[in-house]
């Protein structure tokens, strides 16, 4: 039965498995997951009971024939013993006859094994064995026969009976055996027939409960199924579909509940439809007004676009037409200038140029709003002296800085002196950062901090950052800042004035040149501008310890200035000490001996003033070495009586830079030492006796062409002037010019068709022509280089650009000849004394030029011992600090072949090629020689 269970089970797995594939209806399931089951359980339970129940039969029988076999070997022993054969066959035939059991045969035998008695003996067909088992022996030759075999022993009653019969039973022989013959056929069938029975009665019952499963389950299943395919139909969209079977009970409920639910699902999908059309409708007339909005902005965006051309085009005309009267203004008031004017008139011209100063910066600020509004800047990048700039600006900015009465101060790390980029507007964005820190500082001071690292051999970040004292800047409004005609405050605007265009373009300017610029500010506490620049140099300066510059003093009575003189002193290698107080100061002083420089700072006030000279005598009597430097701002615009107050001390004007450091230990180092290199004399010569350069300015404006002339009056230039393109072109016809400075817009005939029409002709052919305009974009400069011209010249005329342009144009090619043909002439230097030359040095002063030349001569035996003891040492560097030094001395005096000598030497010394140095040498010792007996033929005294 257990495996008839698990094959049972097995079976209903594989057909629920293939029935879950199929995926069959709820009726299917419920028949092979609910009926069948249990009536394959049913079945199952009812088969283990019969075979129970046949078991336990077969088990009771063979039982009662044991108990009976038990009973007969017992009742059989006196009469097998007494051979009472008779007696034993009528016991043996009543037990047969009154027993229940099916019994066939009784058989007794005795110990030899021969048939003793017998029941019935018509059936005789069971053979006794002798078998050595003792016990009670079952056998079932067939499934209708039972065999029940067992021994016979005798009994002695003189003993104890339970002790003799269980020793007699371990040790006694059996006196017979008894053989119990059961017929189990009728039994069988009686079985058989009660099983039968059974069994049709479960299968009837079994089929009744199916059936009876099957409806209830097909009452249940009819509505599900019809709920289900109602939901379908629901799901599917067909939304007015109802139930309308007949259901009971809670089928009853959930059939409303689904006809409830489509009503409401139609109701809800008729007023979603609704609401869609209006959607979709007003969707509709959205996307028509866009599509409107769309074309006007369109429409909109070609009209800015075209706007933006016009206002480009009408900067371009205004910038044209504000510069041409500007530069009649400017050139003009700077040439009064020079005048020798009365007062009030002087300050009346001063006047008038700062005020065009500041227009012309106003137009430049709007036109560079303008292009950098319509992304059309240009940055130049060629390389530039970053040194020079920052001091070129920081020079512009303290002097207003210094108006106002701020303290100004610059802290800069060794800057490079190469960098690439744009230096304009390089010097735009740190002007406009420091003019406006001075603009809204009222009081206080304005520090102007540089720091360079490198990135790279060759790229740096160069970070600037300009801090103030002045008004601040809360921080909801330092946002507006960076945006155009925007300042902190509208008051502001009235209060400090300003166009609000300086940190827009600023801003844009950073932002062009891939920079950063933040602002740290509080409102009332001052504010700090950081900006940082990625930039291309060389790397950064390594700034040469000064000669003899090793220990210096200063007394400053701003102590924010320390850190510039502290950062200045120790790029140099230079200790130095820094006071405030003039006590403290004094007692350094008195104290401290050897200081190789003492700085004085002050303000310019007059008392300030009137005290400088006093502490600087002071320090003098105690530092009788040292080189005393008096620092005052604003020293060139002093009034000469405050200016004398100061007397002969060396000046310079704050900010104390390294510039103004270098220039002032050079002139001390000069007048000690006699140890300074002139300019290349040859080079001034040629500017200075060349011949003159032959120009045709070509103008509309006669404006123009009268502050060229009265600008050019006293040059080098032979200048020709015409108003008009046709004029020129008749001109040139005639005459050859060097340069050619065209004016572009003109009537009649254009800048660009007179330049056609001149390089036709034969004699003006490859002559530079100078583009000379007002226009501020570089498309229209491209395109005037298109058109045949060389260069560009922007209005008003820049003098610094326009001799940079005759030097490129000009002195490079046309001054070329001459200055072979000069070379030549000079070819043949004169030995000895030139006198000429000597008067020329000393501005023709008889009495100076044989001093100088009296100076020079006695240095000549410290020379020589210098060189002879340098040589001795195989010491080049002292070697070429000797002769560095005497090459200097001889730029004051008119000894040109001593002074080329040394020159030679110097440079092989510097280039490391040493070719017969010390031939050379010898020749410059022959050369003193000649020169010191060259003095005693020149008069002392300037003959009468």
């Amino acid at each position: 039965m257990g495996k008839f269970n698990v094959i049972v089970n097995r079976i209903g797995i594989r057909l629920t498995f293939r029935i879950r594939m199929f995926k069959p209806s709820i009726l299917f399931n419920a028949i092979f997951f609910a009926i069948i089951p249990s009536i394959l359980m049913t079945i199952g339970i009812c088969g283990y009971i019969v075979h129970a129940t046949s078991v336990e039969r077969d088990k009771l029988i063979e039982e009662q024939a044991v108990n009976l076999v038990d009973s007969i070997a017992y009742a059989s022993e006196y009469n097998l013993i007494s051979l009472n054969k008779v007696g034993l066959q009528s016991k043996l035939r009543d037990i047969n006859a009154t027993s229940s059991l099916p019994i066939s045969n009784i058989l007794i035998y005795d110990d030899t094994g021969e048939l003793f008695v017998a029941s019935n003996y018509t059936q005789l067909d069971f053979s006794y064995h002798t078998s050595s088992n003792l016990g009670t022996q079952l056998a079932r030759p067939n499934s209708q026969k039972l065999i029940v075999n067992s021994p016979i022993f005798a009994f002695d009653s003189s003993f104890n009976q339970t002790a003799q019969w269980q020793s007699s039973q371990q040790t006694q022989q059996p006196i017979g055996h008894i053989v119990l013959v059961l017929d189990l056929s009728a039994e069988t069938y009686q079985r058989f027939i009660t099983n039968l029975n059974l069994f049709v009665l479960i299968g009837i019952a079994a089929i009744l409960t199916a059936i009876l499963m099957i409806a209830l389950v097909n009452r249940v299943i009819r509505p599900v199924q019809a709920f289900v395919q109602a939901v379908k139909r629901i799901g599917s969209g067909d939304l007015k579909f109802r139930l309308d079977i007949p259901v009971q009970y809670e089928f009853n409920d959930l059939k409303d509940g689904i006809n409830v639910m489509a009503a409401q699902l139609q109701h809800h999908q008729a007023k979603l439809e609704s609401e869609i059309e209006d959607a979709t409708r007003d969707l509709q007339q959205n996307l028509l007004l866009v599509e409107e909005k769309n074309a006007e902005l369109d429409i909109a965006r070609k009209e800015a676009l075209e706007a933006s051309k016009v206002k480009s085009q009408f900067l371009a005309t205004m910038s044209h037409e504000v510069r041409t009267p500007l530069n009649a203004i400017v050139g003009f008031t700077k040439e009064l200038e020079k005048a020798q004017l009365e007062e009030p008139y002087k300050d009346y011209v001063t006047t008038i140029n700062a005020s065009a100063d500041n227009l012309i910066a106003i137009v430049n600020d709007v036109l560079d709003f303008s292009k950098i509004e319509a992304g059309k800047i240009e940055l130049d990048h060629s390389a530039f002296n970053l040194m020079q700039t920052v001091e070129d600006v920081t020079k512009l900015m303290s002097r207003d800085a210094f108006t106002k009465g701020l303290v100004f101060s610059v802290e800069s790390d060794a800057l490079p002196i190469a960098a690439i980029g744009d230096q304009h507007r390089f010097k735009q964005i740190l002007t406009n950062l420091l003019s406006n820190a001075i603009k809204f500082t009222p009081k206080g001071f304005v520090i102007l901090r540089l720091k360079i690292e490198s990135v790279s051999e060759s790229q740096h970040l160069l970070t600037v950052e300009v801090q103030d004292s002045g008004i601040g800047i809360s921080k909801d409004k330092q946002s507006k800042l960076f945006k155009a005609f925007h300042q902190a405050d509208a008051s502001t605007t009235r209060k400090y004035g300003g166009t609000g265009l300086g940190l827009a373009i600023t801003h844009g300017l950073v932002s062009k040149m891939n920079g950063k610029l933040n602002i740290d500010s509080t409102l009332g506490k001052g504010s700090t501008f950081t900006l940082q620049l990625p930039i291309t140099t060389s790397k950064p300066s390594t700034i040469d310890k000064m000669q003899k510059l090793h220990k210096a003093l200063v007394l400053d009575p701003h102590s924010v200035t320390y850190t510039a003189y502290r950062q200045l002193f120790q790029q140099l290698g230079i200790a130095a000490d820094i006071y405030s107080e003039t006590e403290e100061w004094e007692s350094q002083v008195r104290q401290v001996e050897n200081y190789d420089l003492i700085v004085i700072a002050s303000d310019s006030d007059e008392e300030s003033l009137e005290l400088l000279p006093l502490q600087a005598a002071f320090a003098a009597k105690q530092q009788c070495n040292a080189l005393i430097v008096l620092s005052v701002p604003l020293y060139s615009s002093l009034p000469e009586e405050h200016k004398k107050m100061l007397g002969d001390w060396p000046v310079t004007e704050k900010p104390f830079t390294l510039s103004k450091l270098e220039n002032a230990w050079k002139k001390y180092d000069r007048l000690t030492w006699l140890a300074d290199e002139s300019l290349d004399t040859l080079n001034q010569d040629v500017i200075q006796s060349g011949s003159k350069i032959k120009m045709l300015a070509v103008d509309d404006n006669e404006t123009n062409l009268k502050l060229l002339s009265a600008i050019l009056r006293n040059g080098r230039v032979e200048l020709t002037t015409t108003t008009s393109g046709k004029s020129a072109c008749e001109i040139a016809e005639q005459d050859e010019f060097d340069i050619i400075l065209m004016d572009v817009q003109m009537p009649e005939m254009d800048g660009v068709q007179t330049t056609a029409r001149i390089r036709q002709g034969k004699l003006n052919r490859s002559t530079p022509i100078i583009a000379f305009t007002a226009h501020a974009f570089k498309e229209e400069r491209e395109n005037l280089l298109k058109n045949g011209m060389d260069d560009y010249l922007a209005k008003p005329i820049d003098m610094d650009k326009f001799n940079q342009l005759v030097a490129k144009w000009v002195i490079g090619a046309a001054d070329f000849a001459e200055q072979q043909k000069h070379k030549r002439s000079h070819s043949v230097i004169k030995h000895g004394i030139d006198w000429s030359l000597a008067l020329e040095k000393a501005a023709n002063n008889h009495k100076t030029a044989v001093e100088m030349l009296t100076m020079l001569i006695s240095t000549f035996d410290g020379v020589k011992q210098d060189i002879n003891t340098a040589l001795a040492n195989n010491d080049q560097a002292a070697l070429l600090n000797v002769i560095h030094k005497f090459h200097g001395s001889t730029c004051y005096s008119g000894v040109p072949y001593l002074r080329q000598l040394a020159n030679n030497i110097e440079s092989q010394l510097k280039k490391g090629v040493i070719v017969n140095v010390e031939e050379q040498l010898e020749k410059l010792s022959n050369e003193m020689d000649n020169v010191a007996s060259g003095l005693s033929a020149i008069p002392q005294n300037k003959p009468n």
